[in-house]
């Protein structure tokens, strides 16, 4: 009897020490709320009326939809259920497979195949030092044309080629059967580099005690109010943006922060 029993008590023990315990349970159940409550997150998107300036020498593919903005490219009406209307980045109509450009140096941090609205997307995080900026930047590419090839962890550096453009998650939902192709760019900005990745799909970084942010903020001067863009008078809303020329320069030379994609230099 005596060794049967003891058999049972190791058996218990064995099981109960291979659980999980409360601890882990309650651990396991926050982490599972804590990526439920950042898919839900919904942010205050103010739109600031920041505009871009590019060389005069050079064409580049302009904004078509600002942050901020209620309307899509073709001037239809954004769902509601997001940002209670507002556009959270900034569109710039592409064709499949256009070239997308890393805006700063940083490294990779996520990437992945998102739901409706988002398809294949890219996270890159810019430190201060890499922008010139007073905070860590964190810019998103969406709707990607495949998985980039490039891997969470990578160094990349300014103008470097990280993605390719495409209409994934556009097809359906918000832009009929044909989709639309485009990058949808978002910024958010943050006083250091700390993230919490969740969302469907693991898609959203959710930076610590951060602000979704117009990607135009990227191009403001380093000592700028930059809370207060959106009441900066018209003509100093008008931003000069440095570019990635088809030659694969910097135009001006040395800038810390560039267009997403390639621009054309024109004729004559």
């Amino acid at each position: 009897m005596i060794k049967p029993l003891m058999s049972l008590v190791i058996a218990l023990l064995v099981a109960i020490m291979a659980s999980p315990s409360q601890a882990q349970k309650r651990g396991k159940r926050m982490g599972e709320m804590q990526e439920r409550v950042v898919e839900r997150k919904e942010y205050d998107v103010k739109a600031t009326g920041l505009a871009p300036i590019f060389p005069e020498k050079f064409s580049c593919d302009p904004i078509a939809s600002p942050y901020g903005s209620p309307y899509r490219f073709d001037g239809s009406v954004r769902r509601q259920d997001r940002n209670s209307g507002l556009h959270g980045g900034l569109d710039i109509s592409l064709n499949d497979g256009s070239p997308l450009l890393a805006v700063a140096a940083g490294k990779v941090i996520a990437k992945g195949e998102g739901g409706n609205l988002e398809g294949f997307y890219l996270w890159l995080l810019h430190a201060p030092a890499d922008t010139g900026l007073p905070f860590w930047s964190f810019t998103k590419y969406q709707h990607l044309i495949e998985l980039p090839s490039i891997n969470v962890g990578d160094q990349i550096a300014v103008g470097q080629l990280v993605a390719r453009s495409g209409l994934t998650g556009t097809v359906g939902p918000a832009f009929g059967p044909q989709g639309y192709p485009h990058l949808h760019m978002s910024l958010h900005v943050a006083p250091g580099p700390e993230f919490i990745l969740g969302g469907e799909g693991k898609s959203t970084v959710s930076p610590k005690d951060g602000k979704l942010s117009d990607p135009m903020l990227l191009f403001m001067p380093a000592d700028s109010k930059f809370d207060q863009a959106a009441e900066l008078p018209d003509a100093r809303k008008r931003l000069p943006v440095a570019i990635v020329g088809r030659d694969s320069r910097i135009h001006p030379a040395g800038s810390k922060v560039v267009w997403p994609v390639f621009c054309a230099e024109k004729p004559g």
